[in-house]
């Protein structure tokens, strides 16, 4: 069995016709009708059945179909694995930040013309994944305390270990049109008051842990939440442009700030979230990646 003979059936399966589906793969129809015959004689059964009118797939057919689907679009995500680039590479996954964008810029400058970069954004359990999965070297992430323990001990699950930079405290991102900017603290009673974007629901998301450091004070639950997204530039161009504002973390350093964005301290929020890099047990890291942990504790 060949992979031109799935994609061959499927082709079929979609244009309903060997006419058809010889045009969508630039070929003849003979030609279809004899790969998909071949297919079928390998089988031992029938995926068409022929008739004056035209095809129709057999039963038995739909059930190769479903099966077909999955190999051809795990191969397209093989493929879409495939590095093409040759040297050595550097390879990062992170939460959105643009100080982290700013700080591969400075990489860039000094390393250049040495590594290809290859970075991710996601969120804590995909950037986990993608350091178990060797899709990159190394993963920034931040945990609260309390669930340190319980991340550590998914993560020897999967052969990796957190290694620790900083402890933050969280705090509010506000833009220039905003009614708090030119404040510099907000209490946890006045959180409710505010409109929020929020990023996608991870489970060891700043926002899941906040009721545990907010003494009481306010429930994450009752905050006002106008826009999910995964998009930082739309974070970004609502805190430019609207009275949104986010939660973050209090590390916004002054070199690196690009925007009219500016932080409210939340009072009596003592720091709980630890920020570190996941990466695996054995094996040790490239010269890029040690450069970007330096630098990057630097920032903290």
């Amino acid at each position: 069995m060949e992979l031109r003979q799935l994609e061959y059936f499927i082709i079929t399966c979609q244009k309903g016709s060997f006419n058809q589906a010889a045009e969508c793969l630039y070929t003849t129809q003979p030609n279809v009708s004899k790969v998909i015959g071949a297919l079928e004689k390998e089988l031992g059964r029938k995926l068409f059945e022929r008739t004056s009118r035209g095809i129709r797939i057999t039963p038995y057919g739909e059930t190769v179909k479903e099966y077909a689907q999955n190999i051809l679009h795990n191969v397209s995500l093989i493929n879409s694995m495939a590095d093409r680039n040759q040297g050595k590479k550097f390879t990062l996954s992170t939460y959105p930040s643009n100080m982290i964008a700013r700080l591969l810029t400075d990489f860039y400058r000094q390393w250049g013309e040495t590594y290809v970069v290859e970075y991710r954004e996601g969120t804590v359990e995909e950037i986990s994944n993608h350091v178990a999965q060797g899709i990159s070297e190394i993963g920034i992430v931040y945990v609260a305390q309390k669930q340190l323990q319980s991340f550590q001990h998914i993560l020897s699950h999967k052969k990796l270990k957190f290694e620790s930079l900083d402890i933050k405290e969280a705090c509010v991102y506000v833009g220039p049109n905003h009614p708090r900017f030119y404040d510099d603290s907000i209490d946890f009673s006045e959180l409710s008051q505010l409109s929020f974007v929020r990023g996608v629901r991870d489970f060891f998301s700043m926002e899941h842990h906040l009721d545990h450091v907010s003494l009481g004070a306010i429930s994450t639950e009752k905050l006002h939440y106008v826009m999910y997204t995964n998009s930082d530039h739309l974070n970004i161009d609502l805190l430019l442009h609207t009275d949104v504002c986010s939660l973050g973390i209090n590390f916004l350093c002054p070199q690196y700030k690009q925007y009219n964005i500016k932080t409210l301290k939340i009072n009596n929020c003592e720091p709980f979230l630890v920020i570190g890099y996941v990466r695996p047990e054995e094996g040790n890291m490239s010269q890029a990646a040690m450069w970007f942990v330096k630098h990057f504790k630097e920032l903290l």
